[in-house]
């Protein structure tokens, strides 16, 4: 019989993102693989929400800009350790990582952000890095580091029971992404414009919260490109799936970043069509007819011009996308593969 593992995950950033999301579904991975997972977060973060509303024992360190209070931090990690009988440490970041280091346990690095890594001295003590994209794995590559260390696992997803939206005119094309620059929310909207200038029978949807940029600006945009009657806003939407159901396909129009990206991850389980910026870890989920440059917006609306010119092709390839989710991304497999890399690195050879 398997041990049952005492995992300690240290995630210092207060915010929800693409790395947090990742450590939260290898939270859930790991209790339901049969390990116990306890989270040390700042106060008030998203890690401390999520390990409240999902039941996960967590206790609170300094965040990551209190450099000052970093010994504060590593005397509650230490006591951490002892009450809970810690057997392995997930690093989440950079800064968990040293602490990790000072610690003297096996430590799992998990990378899922586009950070540059680098072969610093607490490298050497982690004994197996998780990294969520090939882009990532790259990254770990062209830094020299070695490939035996890396595992690469991508997040998994369970397709939505909510019945996807049969393809009809006006066909909605939407966007769920926080509002900031690196998102393309600009570039989404000028290549609406082209379409609605060609005649395109559609609609321009936008949804999520507010970070750098605000609604009213975006609203302004659209004022200005002369198309705000065919662009609605639906700010912060409680789960992707019933805003993606609602669309007939999917963009993701980033200028940078995706190292993950569990948006396109979703716009395939939801089974609709997805085109997408070639940056970060896009083109692990989009097929390279699918791919734009970032920032081309006469390439997007070309893209979208051809799907919405095909309702045919645009169901099919919908239900290829979701197949493919429930192919290639199964959350059973993710778990698998995540348990084995903590046991791995548990074990007395490790």
């Amino acid at each position: 019989m398997k041990q049952r593992l005492k995992i300690l995950s240290v995630i210092d950033i207060p915010w929800n993102s693409g790395l947090a999301a990742y450590a939260f579904d290898q939270a859930l991975a790991l209790r339901a693989g049969g390990h116990a997972v306890t989270f040390a977060c700042p106060a008030g973060s998203a890690a401390a929400d999520f390990a409240v509303k999902e039941g996960f024992t967590h206790f609170s360190i300094p965040g990551r800009k209190d450099y000052h209070r970093l010994p504060l931090a590593l005397l509650r990690l230490r006591s951490a350790i002892r009450d809970e009988k810690i057997d392995v440490v997930a690093a989440q970041t950079g800064r968990a990582q040293t602490l990790a280091y000072l610690l003297g346990l096996p430590i799992v690095r998990v990378k899922a952000d586009a950070k540059k890594p680098s072969a610093g001295f607490t490298f050497s003590a982690v004994a197996r890095t998780i990294v969520a994209s090939a882009c990532i794995e790259d990254l770990y590559l062209k830094a020299g580091l070695d490939k035996a260390k890396l595992a690469l696992i991508r997040q998994g997803i369970n397709p939505p029971a909510l019945p996807p939206r049969a393809p009809r005119q006006p066909y909605r094309v939407g966007l769920l992404g926080r509002l900031d620059l690196v998102k393309g929310h600009v570039c989404f909207l000028e290549a609406a414009a082209v379409l609605l200038r060609a005649g395109a029978n559609a609609e321009f949807h936008i949804a999520g919260y507010e970070a750098n940029i605000k609604y009213e600006e975006l609203r302004s945009t659209a004022a200005e490109l002369g198309i705000e009657k065919k662009v609605f806003f639906h700010g912060k939407v409680d789960g992707p799936f019933g805003f993606m159901s609602s669309c007939d396909l999917g963009v993701i129009a980033s200028l940078g970043s995706e190292a993950v990206s569990r948006a396109a991850l979703e716009w395939l389980a939801a089974g609709k069509p997805l085109v997408a910026s070639a940056v970060g870890s896009l083109p692990e989920y989009v097929a390279a007819p699918w791919l734009v440059p970032p920032g081309d917006f006469q390439a997007l609306a070309d893209k979208l011009a051809a799907l919405l010119a095909d309702p045919a092709g645009l169901a099919a390839l919908g239900e290829e996308n979701r197949a493919r989710a429930r192919r290639d991304f199964s959350p059973a497999a993710f778990a698998a593969a995540t348990c084995a890399v903590f046991e791995q690195a548990a074990a007395p050879s490790a």
